[in-house]
Formats: structure tokens, sequence, C-alpha cells
């Protein structure tokens, strides 16, 4: 069976106003005489809003609100997930620079430096940067 369709709001009028019996006319539209001397018509009409109307759009209001609440807060996590990652690339990456800045000197004096074996050779640069390239390609290319 079909869900009723109520009308969202009612137009009312009384069609007589001196009627003791307080009769109205009822209209789903904002009504105005239909032909001239519509004498049912030809009164000043009211907008009445049904109650059950007002209650399921406060009520749908508040879902909405609800699930928007809850998209935000998803959508808030992720940013920090995010932050948090970028907060990672950013301090791999600062590493990474200070390794390929190193002097190629270091391997003689002590310290930390990116080396080649069985070269035993101290890479800093675009040198270095070539030796990862190469090596993570190969290394892809053996994995698959």
């Amino acid at each position: 069976m079909a869900e009723i369709q109520w009308p969202r709001e009612i137009w009312a009028a009384q069609s007589d106003p001196d009627d003791a019996n307080g009769r109205h006319v009822f209209s789903v539209h904002a009504t105005i005489p239909r032909f001239e001397g519509d004498s049912e018509r030809d009164c000043a009409f009211h907008r009445y809003v049904d109650g059950d109307i007002v209650d399921s759009a406060d009520r749908y209001r508040r879902e909405m609100l609800t699930a928007l609440r809850a998209r935000a807060e998803a959508a808030e996590a992720e940013c920090d997930r995010l932050r948090a990652e970028v907060d990672q690339l950013r301090e791999g990456a600062r590493r990474y620079r200070w390794l390929r800045s190193r002097d190629l000197k270091t391997i003689h004096t002590g310290g930390v430096f990116a080396g080649k074996t069985p070269e035993n050779i101290a890479l800093n640069l675009e040198d270095l940067d070539r030796a990862i390239d190469f090596a993570s390609h190969h290394e892809d290319r053996s994995d698959g």
C-alpha cells in the first residue's frame, strides 16, 4: 500500500464571516476566487502548517546535522592522518637531504655517510641519487 502524501500546508478561510457554525473552506494551495462573485473563495485565506510537517522537518534537519557532523569528524580525522603522514615524509626527506649533502671525506674522517660496496666509495649529491635510483629499480624488478 502506498504511503499517503499529506500536504505540507493548508490554507483555510471562513466562507462567511457571519457564519455562527464556523464553517471553513480548506485548500492545499493559496486560494483565490475561481470566478467573479465566487463567494466561497472571495475571502481572506490564512496559511496553516500541519504540526506533523513541522516535526518532520525538524527531525529531518536534526538528522542532516548529525550526518554532516559525522562527515566533518571523518574529514577531520583524515586530515589528521594526512598531516601525520606528511610529517613523516618531511622527516624522511630531511634525513635524506642531510645524508645527500655529506662531504665525501667523511669516509676517511669518520661519521655517517652513504657508500657503495664493494668499491668502498662514499656517495653524495647526484651520484647518491643515481645509485639509489638504480638499486631501487633493480630491487623492484627482482621482487616482481
